[in-house]
């Protein structure tokens, strides 16, 4: 059940049955030469929707942006202060527990933002009665990662990495821009991340150690069938186990 397509009747009558809730968390940032900046904004929507039919359970609107302070300096990137984002995700989480919602899992996107979400996550679960949140972020998972490796290898890389454009591609097949293939491959093992001026001068084109070149949609096919099937198990141990 989508909430943005609900009415509110709908949402008391799944209430009345089951009290969990999936809540997607994205970005708007800037993805390298050739993703849009809502790159994990659709990555986290598209896998909660898909979890969503799957598993028939209510999907939350996406929360689009996330502490993208280091990117900035490229324009188009909105970005949220820590303390902002725990506040917005703690209130969602908050709201959604007074109307009986009591189990949230957080499909989030935005490899920066993780240490925030589980931050917003433990607050949660201390201020909330009977509250159980389970943070899931999607490039962490053991299958994912490897099918990420088979397909792309050391070429996954950091940031406008070709699994995530990949993921954008099987959705919006003209949202990722193509690219000649990369004469030079330069990985970048521990980026180094001083400040927004610092990293537009290290990374002029915003990638960051990734060969974007590399996406495609029949890529984005396989991670996504991968991720489902993680993103399901995930939300049976939220709403199954004891």
């Amino acid at each position: 059940m989508i909430l943005k397509l609900s009415i509110w009747r709908d949402v008391e009558e799944y209430l009345a049955r089951r009290n969990d809730v999936v809540i997607p968390v994205g970005s708007t940032e800037q993805h390298g030469p050739s993703g849009p900046l809502g790159t994990d904004l659709i990555a986290a929507e598209e896998a909660a929707a898909g979890l969503g039919e799957e598993r028939l359970c209510a999907v939350a609107p996406t929360i689009p942006f996330g502490t993208s302070q280091l990117h900035s300096a490229f324009p188009g990137t909105i970005s949220l202060r820590p303390m902002t984002m725990i506040a917005v995700v703690r209130d969602v989480i908050a709201s959604l527990h007074r109307q009986g919602f009591r189990r949230f899992l957080l499909v989030n996107a935005h490899p920066e933002s993780a240490g925030v979400l589980e931050a917003a996550v433990q607050q949660s679960q201390g201020d909330l009665d009977g509250v159980r949140c389970l943070l899931f972020n999607w490039w962490e998972a053991p299958e994912v990662k490897a099918t990420m490796l088979e397909l792309f290898g050391a070429r996954e890389g950091q940031h406008a990495t070709p699994g995530e454009l990949s993921l954008v591609r099987k959705f919006y097949p003209r949202g990722v821009l193509d690219l000649p293939p990369m004469e030079r491959f330069e990985p970048v093992a521990a980026p180094a991340r001083w400040a927004p001026a610092d990293m537009r001068t290290r990374y002029p084109d915003g990638n960051i150690g990734s060969d974007p070149s590399l996406a495609s949609g029949a890529s984005g096919d396989r991670l996504f069938v991968v991720l489902q099937r993680a993103l399901v198990a995930a939300h049976r141990r939220l709403v199954e186990e004891p």
